[in-house]
């Protein structure tokens, strides 16, 4: 299968690890705890996601000097560990330090099933009470830094915080609006500023394809993408040639927009225009561009994407529908267009007209989940986790079923409808439905689970 696209980049983001302890108890045992902690940062979801303070603080002076350490102007989200019990006192030197940074703040504290040695958990306690009353989220980790449950929490904390600093102060480019009659796909730009600081940045289709002009070297080069693509009209060469110019005319588009993440009305307008033949094909090999895409002018889908990129830099995420119910073997169809064709296992192929390329969906973990906003503006959750089957369906377009985890296909759909929740989820490879759940805790909003 063709790899030509760029890679998308994999720059791993971090956490700070504070430790913080008080006199009163045994500067060894903190030590011990520290030291059995930093051994963490082996773990393979929590490899390169850490920063460990260099030092224990107990007293202000030594919390300043471990949080300059930590430097937290790089930081997408801070874990103190109660190593001891501790006063409020260092998280008042904490939360002077932190300012007006909205960094997500996770407290950990210790099992201690039997002798009290640290006394942990009551620290945690006080702390996170003065947190309350500071008006502060924050989340809260419990277990020992051996414990195998409480490492896949601090994976998923880490991973929701470095969604959290994706997408607040995003900027989202809106290219025309929603697709025709999408008009559950709206969204208020002043709402969606106010819940994460996001501005959507909205231009014209008119301007968008007057800045898609392209090399006539840059299409034929671009025709390769579809070598291993078969063509229901016959005509393969005509067939490459065409989905080559559009992609490059498209890209051409794409590069002229300044935005962490694009929302494009690609229908009717594009799809059907003489010169843009053969748009949605595009659009699938258009998704290992870095900055994630998504179609029919949905900008909750593209911040939803953005989420996605910043849970693994290295997926395809990709908007989909649930089109199918598959009530005898509990399952349920995924259906788009749109979706990259590295995430395709199997023949790919274009149908007579241009307008779809299907494929099967490539077996394996998946999450599926959309952050969307209601129409009061506030934000909500959704997330599913399952496995797309090896078992190909039937439908064209990229398609897969997929399976919950555990099963409950019908009340899965029941619910997303029930609730309301837009016609669109966005998928991604593996298992974050733990790392959404944070990124909806450190967000204060509703996380419902499929």
């Amino acid at each position: 299968m063709l790899t030509r696209n760029p890679s998308v980049g994999t720059k791993q983001r971090q956490v700070g690890v504070l430790f913080v302890a008080s006199s009163l108890f045994s500067e060894a045992a903190a030590n011990a705890l520290i030291a059995e902690t930093q051994r963490l940062a082996d773990q393979p979801r929590l490899s390169g996601h850490l920063r460990f303070s260099g030092r224990l603080a107990r007293d202000p002076a030594s919390c300043a000097a471990a949080l300059q350490e930590l430097d937290l102007d790089t930081l997408d989200g801070l874990i103190i560990q109660l190593s001891t019990f501790c006063t409020a006192e260092l998280l008042h030197t904490v939360l002077a330090a932190l300012g007006e940074r909205s960094v997500p703040i996770a407290l950990w504290a210790l099992e201690e099933p039997g002798e009290i040695i640290t006394n942990s958990l009551c620290g945690a306690q006080l702390w996170a009470s003065t947190l309350s009353r500071f008006g502060r989220k924050f989340t809260l980790l419990l277990g020992n830094p051996d414990n195998a449950e409480l490492a896949q929490e601090l994976a998923g904390f880490a991973a929701g915080a470095r969604a959290f600093a994706k997408i607040k102060g995003a900027r989202v480019a809106l290219v025309g609006s929603h697709a025709d009659w999408f008009t559950n796909l709206a969204v208020d730009p002043w709402a969606l500023n106010r819940a994460l600081g996001i501005t959507i940045v909205q231009s014209t289709l008119v301007r968008f394809l007057e800045g898609c002009k392209a090399d006539p070297a840059k299409e034929r080069e671009n025709a390769v993408r579809w070598a291993e693509a078969s063509f229901d009209g016959g005509d393969a060469e005509n067939g490459r040639t065409t989905l080559g110019r559009t992609y490059a005319r498209l890209e051409a588009g794409l590069d002229r927009i300044d935005a962490d993440a694009i929302a494009l009305r690609d229908w009717p307008e594009i799809l059907y225009a003489e010169d843009f033949k053969g748009t949605w094909a595009a659009l699938g090999e258009l998704q290992d561009r870095p900055v994630p895409l998504a179609p029919e002018g949905d900008v909750m889908g593209a911040v939803s994407a953005l989420v996605a990129r910043a849970l693994d830099p290295a997926s395809l995420p990709f908007l989909t529908d649930i089109s199918g119910f598959d009530r005898a073997n509990d399952r349920l169809v995924l259906w788009h267009y749109g979706v990259s064709p590295r995430l395709a296992d199997g023949p790919r192929s274009l149908d007579t007209a241009l307008k779809q390329e299907s494929f099967p969906l490539r077996a394996g973990d998946i999450t599926l989940f959309r952050l969307s906003m209601r129409p009061d503006g506030a934000l909500r959750i959704f997330v599913a986790e399952g496995e797309i089957e090896k078992q190909r369906s039937g439908a064209n377009r990229a398609a897969g079923y997929f399976r919950p985890t555990g099963g409950g296909a019908e009340a899965l759909i029941r619910r997303f409808i029930v609730n309301g929740y837009e016609h669109h989820v966005t998928a991604v490879y593996g298992h974050w439905g733990n790392a959404v759940r944070h990124l909806g805790r450190q967000l204060g909003v509703e996380v419902d689970h499929g």
